[in-house]
């Protein structure tokens, strides 16, 4: 059930994943595949949860760690405490990839036609997807009791920073004049950073998510470790076969189920006031059913073009 969580929320990670694997050498995509995964088996998976729930509840690590072990309720108590902090970053990180992504004047491919000429002429307007991303995130503050409005503005700021540093880093490293010598390596690290923050913010739902189904530290971290890595394999996969350049709609649906998900994870923050709870079955169904949208029309255009 976990590795099953754990694919559907990040099927989409792989296809956009991906686009950005392209730009990496060989020796860049091995690593990704295999000293990679440390990062979000072990770093979001098991120290960033834990940490998370340091300094929500205001206790030391080690004791966090100990109720992780040994009191998996209580842990699990204080990961909810440290919940709304969790999904504002996650939930904002992921609504700038939405948002760069179709707020862009040079984007001439389009999948919604009419939706997404008027989302690219938007992006005229610089850092107009800043402020909406910041726009939102106030209002999700707004209706939060003052105690845990600062907490989850920060949070979310942090994320909508990070998105921000992690993808100029990698365009400016990763620029045709740029891609020779120490700068090409440079532009693969940079990549690689975002490809990491990028896997952690899809990760954090499913992380709370998997509590639900067990309390078993251990049997968390191996079945979303297992996840990660069936999802990194078919990142590679994509990436090789060149899968993004013939269908052609996928990279699309991949970021309109990215867009859904940071809303949702922002709308958990707001509803989670009453103790209720987003579905982690509803945010992967959403991705799955816009993927396979996106796979169809795919499929369809190049029947057309064939004919």
């Amino acid at each position: 059930v976990l590795l099953a969580l754990e694919i559907s929320l990040s099927f989409d990670n792989a296809v956009v994943n991906a686009r950005v694997l392209e730009t990496m050498t060989p020796g860049q995509q091995r690593f990704f595949l295999s000293w990679g995964l440390v990062v979000p088996v072990f770093g979001v998976r098991f120290l960033g949860p834990l940490l998370l729930v340091s300094l929500a509840g205001h206790i030391g690590v080690g004791e966090a760690l100990d109720a992780a072990l040994h009191h998996p309720a209580h842990y699990h108590a204080l990961l909810e405490l440290a919940e709304p902090r969790i999904l504002a970053f996650g939930g904002t990180f992921l609504l700038m990839v939405f948002l760069r992504y179709f707020f862009d004047e040079a984007k001439t491919l389009h999948w919604v036609q009419q939706l997404e000429q008027r989302l690219s002429a938007a992006g005229r307007v610089p850092s107009l997807e800043v402020a909406l991303a910041l726009v939102i995130l106030m209002l999700v503050a707004l209706v939060l009791p003052g105690s845990l409005r600062s907490d989850v503005l920060f949070a979310g700021l942090i994320g909508l920073v990070l998105q921000i540093l992690s993808t100029s880093l990698a365009d400016l490293f990763g620029g045709e004049e740029e891609a020779v010598g120490r700068m090409a390596v440079n532009g693969g690290l940079a990549s690689m950073v975002y490809l990491e923050l990028l896997d952690a913010s899809f990760s954090l739902d499913g992380t709370i998510g998997a509590f639900a189904i067990t309390s078993d530290l251990g049997l968390i971290m191996t079945g979303l470790g297992l996840g990660a890595l069936f999802i990194r394999s078919l990142t590679v996969m994509l990436t090789r076969e060149k899968a993004l350049d013939q269908l052609i709609y996928l990279e699309h649906g991949a970021h309109y189920a990215i867009g859904a998900l940071g809303l949702l994870m922002l709308a958990g923050v707001v509803i989670g006031r009453w103790g209720w709870h987003v579905p982690e079955w509803l945010s992967g169904l959403i991705g799955v059913l816009l993927l396979v949208l996106a796979l169809a029309d795919s499929l369809r255009h190049n029947r057309r073009q064939a004919a």
